[in-house]
């Protein structure tokens, strides 16, 4: 047997020594790991969604950084969130939750959130189902800060961030986060306030721009955003001072041109908005006469994109709606699919019927699209009623659909499709355009536009 010489017996431990120093100054300090239970008193403040919640520290970590906490919450028993709040305790206006980072898995009492020598961050159920994880140990991780843009981050000893919350946005964006096209591409809305999981509604931001979609049973159906324009592989929320002075900030959507793709034509309007957008570098939002830096864009739970911007010179609602997708100053809420909940018609901002096989009905919450009977057996058993001066949220979305052709063929097609309800009609151009959702229809002054509904006889 070959005998090791000392020299290279010396070389392999000083390598040993050398890795095992290597490793451990690229730990966590072990004063500086933790171990939180979810359990104990709740907090006294309006929060969000009715939400009830939990806030912790440790010797070390105060997990707030004015004015964002990591907390738990939930708004029902029993199901708890891991998320980061903003606002500021005792303060009368509704604190917000801007992240959440187990949405879809919630937790129960005496789950552990814990963060270990080797640097991850982990968030257990209490029989041990890990519900959430950064996924960074041993990559070294040497500490955990809540930053003042509401940022968490693990770093290493040169501060370099291994992982971050911006990378991760669900519903919301901050100040300075972005959504990218080789990253999270997308925001997507809570169910309703008191069901946080994934919603319906998503905005994605891709190479054909940034499109707000409506899942349909799977299908993705468009219906607002920026579309059309290629707005490169980043999109940044920001809030930029006007002047040097910064005596007024806008809020703005600022895109990275990094394609070959040509800027989208400027002044560019869909049919539905009242405005233009902005420009190839930016989508201008609004203007506030203030210092706009804690604002936060979010896609609601009813579909609607909107900014919130807190200023704290007033006394109570420091939170301001600044910006709102569908509103009276961009594109008119009869656009929203959900505005008038499962089914109704909108003119100037108001339900004002419910249609029916027997005429436009007074609108309630519980209008509904007609039923129908199963697809297999519906042909020779459904009708159509008319509705006179309609249009789909679809509409400008689609180029009011597929033509030339003649109504009857049009109906042919929705016949045939077991998914159509209805389709809309355009007499001046023969345009046809199949409703595979009804929702909202917005009343059109146009009356050459007309909705054909779907309905068993």
């Amino acid at each position: 047997m070959a005998t090791l010489s000392p020299r290279f017996l010396l070389v392999r431990f000083l390598l040993v020594i050398g890795f095992l120093a290597f490793a451990t100054h690229c730990q966590v300090p072990a004063n500086q790991t933790f171990k939180i239970i979810n359990q104990g008193e709740f907090g006294w403040y309006i929060i969000e969604y009715d939400a009830s919640y939990r806030t912790f520290e440790t010797e070390v970590y105060s997990f707030f950084t004015s004015p964002f906490r990591l907390c738990f919450y939930n708004t029902t028993p029993d199901a708890y969130i891991l998320a980061i709040r903003a606002g500021i305790s005792r303060d009368e206006s509704l604190m917000r939750w801007v992240w959440d980072a187990n949405r879809n898995h919630p937790v129960r009492e005496n789950a552990t959130l814990s963060f270990g020598r080797d640097g991850n961050m982990v968030l257990a159920d209490v029989d041990g189902r890990v519900a959430w994880q950064t996924n960074t140990a041993n990559k070294g991780v040497t500490g955990f800060k809540l930053l003042p843009n509401g940022n968490l981050v693990l770093h290493d000893k040169n501060g370099r961030f291994i992982w971050q919350s911006f990378d991760y946005p669900t519903d919301t964006l901050l100040i300075g986060q972005s959504l990218r096209i080789n990253g999270r591409n997308k925001l997507v809305s809570r169910k309703s306030d008191m069901d946080p999981s994934d919603g319906p509604y998503s905005i994605v931001l891709d190479h054909n721009g940034l499109t707000m979609f409506l899942n349909n049973s799977g299908q993705l159906l468009t219906y607002g955003g920026w579309t059309g324009s290629d707005y490169g592989s980043t999109v940044t929320f920001d809030a930029v001072p006007e002047n040097e002075n910064a005596t007024g900030y806008q809020l703005v959507l600022t895109t990275n041109q990094d394609t070959n793709s040509p800027p989208p034509p400027a002044g560019r309007r869909r049919l539905l908005q009242v405005r233009p957008i902005g420009n190839a570098q930016e989508i201008f939002l609004n203007q506030r006469n203030y210092n706009a830096t804690y604002s936060f864009l979010r896609l609601g739970s009813d579909g609607n994109l909107k900014a919130m911007t807190y200023y704290n010179k007033v006394s109570i609602l420091r939170w301001e709606e600044t910006f709102a997708f569908f509103s009276s100053y961009f594109v008119r809420e009869c656009a929203l699919p959900s505005m008038c909940g499962a089914y109704g018609l909108c003119d100037k901002r108001m339900c004002v019927a419910c249609p029916s096989p027997k005429g436009l009905l007074g609108w309630s919450e519980s209008c509904a699209p007609p039923k129908l009977g199963p697809c297999k057996s519906r042909l020779a058993k459904v009708d159509y009623y008319k509705i006179v001066g309609v249009e789909h949220f679809l509409n400008p979305y689609l180029d009011d659909g597929d033509g030339p052709m003649k109504v009857g063929e049009c109906r042919e097609k929705c016949d045939k499709d077991c998914k159509c309800l209805g389709f809309i009609y355009k007499e001046d151009t023969s345009k046809c355009l199949l409703a595979p959702l009804l929702g909202t229809l917005i009343k059109d002054v146009n009356i050459s536009s007309v909705g054909y509904i779907k309905y068993s006889k």
